[in-house]
Order: structure tokens, then sequence, then C-alpha cells
């Protein structure tokens, strides 16, 4: 009987083994198509966060002003090879620009910008079809993959950006993104 429980259990233990193996391997491969929308605030004084409420708040005087954004472009990630777990991605991100409420008013005016974007990225799959993927300057993006692989959905909420170059200042952002695999 103990051969019998033995002869049975190795061909279970490398099914196991097998099945983890092709699981953990859920590295996405290919190029997505993203549609994008998002929004951002934009302060010429830094943000301070009150862990009792979980806020981010700006002190007042502080030339503030929002961006709404939608963005459309492409992602590719790499499944195989020393590049295994990499990636580019690049996208047109369509921002309107709308005056903050803070007094005084921003000298930033109500207009439509048009940015080009792209960069790298790292990602990380796991089993259970979440994905992690952090862009080249660190901003982290979670999400899920479809079971079929085909979709999934990134997101990335209030990341704060500190110290950049006006009129970008200091700014939190949200946003959120659909890929959609792209036949090849």
């Amino acid at each position: 009987m103990k051969r019998l429980a033995a002869f049975l259990l190795i061909p279970a233990v490398v099914l196991l083994a097998a099945g983890m193996a092709s699981a953990q391997d859920r590295a996405i491969a290919g190029t997505y198509a993203m549609s994008a929308s998002g929004s951002c605030l934009h302060s010429e004084m830094p943000y301070y966060q009150d862990h009792q409420t979980d806020r981010w708040t700006v002190r007042l005087g502080s030339q503030v002003y929002a961006g709404v954004t939608v963005a459309k472009g492409t992602w590719t990630f790499v499944r195989t090879g020393e590049n295994k777990g990499t990636g580019t991605w690049s996208q047109t991100l369509y921002a309107t620009i709308l005056p903050g409420g803070h007094v005084p008013i921003p000298v930033i005016p109500v207009e439509v910008r048009v940015f080009q974007q792209g960069g790298s990225f790292t990602y990380v799959t796991q089993s259970s079809g979440d994905i992690t993927v952090t862009l080249q300057n660190g901003i982290p993006l979670t999400g899920s993959i479809s079971i079929d692989e085909n979709a999934m959905t990134l997101l990335s909420a209030n990341v704060v950006q500190p110290n950049l170059p006006a009129p970008f200042w200091n700014t939190i952002c949200n946003m959120e993104r659909t890929l959609i695999k792209v036949r090849e």
C-alpha cells in the first residue's frame, strides 16, 4: 500500500510543480492598445498627507490647477530572453487644464494640452492574474490580467511627484489604463 501511495504521489507532485511553474510564468507578451483616463492636481507648494483622514492637502495661497486627462497609446511586453519582464510604452495624452479655486487665482489659463510620452517598464505577474508594472521613473501601476491574457487594467492612484519644473510643480495624479491585445 505504501508503494502504491508513493507511486501515485510522484506524478501528483510533478503535475503540481508543472502547474505552479506555468502559473507563475504568467508573463504576458506582445503589443497592447491602451486607452486611459485620469486627473492631476498641480500645486506651486508641496502636498502634505493627513494620515488620519488619508487626504492630501496644500497650504492656502498656493497656486493650484487641475488637469483632466484622456490618453491613447501602445504597450509592448517581453516574455522571453534576457529582457524577460520588461517592455516599452508610448502614449498621446490630452489634458484639459482648469484653474484652481484658491486665492490668488492661478496664472494658468484654461487650455488643452497634448503631450507625447513614452519609456520603458518592468513587470511582475502573479498566478492570480495580478500584475505590477513599474515605470522607468519608479511610478508603480497595479492591475489585473484577463484569464485569456487579451486584456488588462492598470491603475496608478495618488501618485505624488514633487519638485517638477514649472508649470508642473508638485503633482499628484490618478490614472486608469485599459489595455487590449493587438493581433500580430
